[in-house]
């Protein structure tokens, strides 16, 4: 990404980022640019490298839109980001981060990413925490959240939980599929180079990475 360019995508994102948010702009895996507001600052450099568990660190993981609620120990001060990659022949360049500090977040509309997620049992409702559902399946018009030993009804669809769940922990790799990816237990290659994933649960699951995510799914496990 040209260091010209940086102008011209501050003008552009001016236009629709609110004041007291900071920007940073990334190439690659480093800083290139840095606007602190007078709300929030986490003292960025030029040059300075993408801190791993940011959201600009997620979003050029991810190759895609990250909206999410980062702790304060990655920085020093929590925060809310709001990451888009740039994309150039369809390879990951670099990103734009919008900045939001804690005491913007309730005015921006933006939810954290949730901790549990509410599953209907056949006797009541259960908080299942996030890192204990290995994956979620769109199945007859239901949300089913998978854990190692049991299944659970959610109200939400599958694309609301995708935008909702970070896509450094969750990932789609079918119409029908969200991925924990750290319950993957073993990657099967598959006909016209799709897999089939061998997840972590009892029954040792196999859950399909179709054509249309597999490219996308090779890219941000990096194989």
């Amino acid at each position: 990404m040209e260091k010209t360019l940086v102008p011209e995508l501050l003008q552009m994102i001016g236009e629709v980022i609110p004041d007291g948010v900071s920007v940073a702009i990334s190439e690659g895996g480093r800083y290139v640019y840095y606007q602190p507001s007078p709300s929030i600052d986490l003292k960025i450099k030029p040059g300075d490298q993408v801190r791993e568990g940011s959201a600009t660190y997620r979003a050029l993981t991810a190759g895609q839109k990250v909206s999410q609620y980062v702790e304060s120990g990655v920085f020093g001060v929590p925060y809310y980001g709001v990451s888009l990659p740039l994309l150039r022949s369809g390879h990951v360049e670099g990103c734009i981060t919008a900045i939001y500090s804690k005491q913007l977040l309730p005015f921006t509309g933006f939810v954290p990413e949730p901790k549990v997620l509410i599953g209907k049992g056949e006797d009541g409702w259960l908080p299942i925490p996030v890192s204990d559902i290995i994956y979620i399946r769109s199945q007859e018009g239901k949300t089913l959240l998978h854990t190692a030993s049991d299944s659970y009804a959610n109200r939400f669809s599958l694309s609301e939980l995708e935008q909702m769940l970070s896509p450094a922990s969750f990932i789609r790799c079918h119409r029908s599929f969200l991925v924990n990816l750290e319950a993957i237990g073993y990657i099967h290659p598959h006909f016209h180079s799709t897999f089939l994933l061998e997840m972590k649960d009892k029954q040792r699951t196999r859950v399909p990475v179709s054509q249309s995510y597999a490219s996308s799914f090779r890219q941000i496990l990096g194989f």
